[in-house]
């Protein structure tokens, strides 16, 4: 069994919130591996990344005022109000 069927044996035996889990992580694997690949050898990356609420649209205003929310709460909210927005937008 290759690495790639043992992972997908497993995603399809925990809980969504753990799949969450590991799709964030991978995502974040996925991207740091694409930078290193588009970065010539010479040029270092950009400190001006934008974080994953900045290409979103940031933090919507309603979020603010909630206090004590990870950086993982607050990304799930603002992915679950742009999601409730967009069904919106459809209806």
């Amino acid at each position: 069994m290759t690495a790639r069927e043992q992972l997908i044996q497993e995603i399809e035996q925990v809980s969504d919130s753990l799949v969450e889990e590991v799709l964030d992580f991978l995502l974040f694997i996925k991207g740091r591996q694409d930078q290193k690949n588009s970065t010539s050898d010479g040029e270092k990356s950009q400190p001006s990344e934008q974080s994953i609420l900045e290409r979103m649209g940031g933090i919507p205003q309603h979020l603010l005022c909630v206090g004590n929310l990870s950086d993982r709460d607050v990304r799930r909210a603002v992915i679950a109000s742009r999601i409730q927005q967009s069904h919106q937008q459809k209806s």
